[in-house]
């Protein structure tokens, strides 16, 4: 059993997920509230951006959901993923929003 850390809508959460079932799916069971469309790796609303741990991503996923770039670069699809270990995630509306209001606190501060 994993535990993941969501940081989605503004709020943190954090819960239980089997190494067999994907962070969407374990979220979703405990009434998290994790954005979620299609279920199945074509809409990329459940992207998420992996901050620390090691998980699986399923290889078969709309590459408009999920570019090569985005995966090399530790973004992954929750509804496709499998943590191998503690997971701590963001949704990526939480991490634009986040990595906006650090340059504008850059921008600031010139």
């Amino acid at each position: 059993m994993n535990k993941i850390t969501l940081k989605a809508r503004g709020q943190q959460f954090e819960y239980s997920c089997p190494s067999n079932v994907t962070p969407l799916r374990a979220a979703r069971n405990q009434f998290i509230p994790i954005p979620t469309g299609c279920v199945s790796g074509g809409c990329g609303m459940c992207k998420v951006k992996v901050v620390n741990g090691e998980y699986e991503q399923e290889i078969i996923r709309s590459h408009d959901a999920l570019s090569d770039e985005e995966l090399a670069n530790g973004y992954a699809l929750a509804c496709c993923m499998k943590a191998k270990m503690d997971l701590e995630i963001i949704a990526i509306e939480d991490y634009e929003k986040a990595q906006q209001e650090s340059l504008e606190n850059i921008s600031g501060r010139s």
